[in-house]
């Protein structure tokens, strides 16, 4: 199985995942990390904190950014609220 690192995006940078997961494929990993972005902003807005994580991105163990999970795909009750 391969292995994806899952790095939190925020406004002001990244911070990466050193151990990364196994999963059986790219969309599994996207669906992980898009529950992973909603437990994030969820604790992120319990804690009342001013910054929420904006994405989650998913690089390979070769070290290529494979996709990214924004936070309104994630949450779609944001992108509702903020249209562009």
């Amino acid at each position: 199985m391969p292995t994806y690192y899952f790095h939190i995006k925020h406004v002001d940078g990244v911070i990466p995942d050193p151990d990364g997961e196994y999963f059986p494929d790219l969309d599994a990993a996207r669906e992980e990390a898009s529950e992973a972005l909603r437990e994030l902003v969820g604790r992120a807005i319990l804690s009342h904190r001013a910054e929420l994580p904006q994405a989650i991105e998913i690089w390979d163990a070769h070290g290529h950014l494979v996709a990214e999970v924004h936070i309104d795909a994630a949450i779609p009750q944001i992108a509702r609220r903020n249209p562009d």
